[in-house]
């Protein structure tokens, strides 16, 4: 049988849901009033708002530069904007849909003339970040309760790589990968597929810290330090209005992100899932404990914030905006994969 990491959401997440559900009307929740829990963000930064938004609703001393790339703009206008930011920050560039998740419609810029064809691939709002050297990255899971904040998880991303035997071509040493999906054609489409890699020479194919596109994830909450921790609350210190969510980082090693040297990639909000859950070595109970866990600290948020004023949508209307969202982020997607 699979592991569990592997099931499909929609499956793993049921007992989460309803966990929330039940909780909810034992607090006197209404379900859409979970996004309280960070009520300074659009509804709560539950995937359907803008990612860009999100970020720039915090001081951006530790973040990626970032530049938003809105729907309305032209083709001719979006390439202006990303050769302009290219000048600025250099190449290779992040574009990523404004919309995303799990590491979909992400794609890497890697000179001028690259942009006009990717450009015409994406659909919908998007943005463009600095891409950064570091390669050691991390998910950090943030709750503040009381005034209080702290990390409640760490998760350690472990990007996909492969041992080269001198005789194998790249394709065929990626898709023997026991990670291996179609979405890996995300990032293989960067290189040589038919090279052949010396014998013993090991190569990281991605860039992308998804479960999704591939990534191990392991739990490292024990490695937590006082530096890390004060470096994760200052953060949040001029943000009040985010209690609950998970920050994706990057660092030049992991003795630098426990001493709180980082950068921030994107803040994840009331959807954010404690991925630390998903570590190989993990029984299915051992996950659904961290998972309900977190579902704890969301309803307890949320009913801590509950007096706060939020302009949230209808149940249908959200339910539509996160439809026309998820049809635009597939079709950029297949897109960027070369389908």
């Amino acid at each position: 049988m699979k592991h569990f990491e592997f099931w499909n959401p929609r499956l793993f997440e049921l007992p989460y849901y309803a966990y929330l559900g039940l909780g909810a009307a034992r607090r006197l929740l209404r379900i859409k009033h979970l996004a309280k829990a960070n009520y300074a963000l659009d509804h709560g930064e539950i995937g359907i708002g803008s990612k860009v938004a999100t970020q720039f609703a915090f001081n951006q001393t530790l973040f990626l530069p970032t530049q938003a790339l809105p729907e309305s703009l032209t083709d001719v206008q979006k390439v202006e904007r990303i050769e302009a930011f290219g000048r600025a920050y250099g190449y290779p560039v992040i574009a990523k849909s404004d919309i995303g998740s799990v590491g979909k419609g992400v794609v890497r810029i890697e000179d001028a003339k690259d942009i006009p064809s990717r450009v015409t691939q994406m659909q919908g709002p998007f943005l463009v970040q600095q891409f950064t050297s570091y390669n050691v990255e991390y998910g950090v899971f943030y709750v503040r309760q009381g005034g209080v904040g702290k990390i409640t998880g760490v998760n350690r991303k472990h990007f996909p790589t492969v041992v080269g035997d001198g005789k194998k071509p790249l394709l065929q040493l990626a898709q023997e990968h026991e990670r291996f999906s179609a979405h890996w054609q995300t990032f293989l489409q960067y290189f040589d597929l038919g090279s052949v890699l010396e014998d013993g020479e090991e190569l990281q194919l991605s860039f992308i810290g998804s479960h999704t596109m591939g990534c191990k994830f392991t739990d490292e909450t024990a490695a937590i330090t006082p530096e890390l921790e004060s470096a994760i609350c200052a953060l949040f210190e001029d943000q009040r209005g985010f209690n609950f969510g998970r920050l994706d980082v990057k660092a030049a090693s992991d003795t630098a992100f426990l001493n709180g040297e980082f950068v921030v990639i994107e803040v994840n909000g009331v959807a954010s899932l404690p991925t630390h859950m998903f570590d190989p070595s993990f029984s299915i109970w051992e996950g659904y404990r961290i998972f309900l866990r977190h579902a704890r600290y969301l309803l307890d948020v949320a009913a801590e914030q509950r007096h706060q004023t939020m302009e949230l949508d209808s149940y249908w209307g959200m339910i539509r905006r996160a439809r026309r969202n998820a049809s635009k982020l597939n079709a950029s997607h297949r897109e960027l994969m070369g389908d």
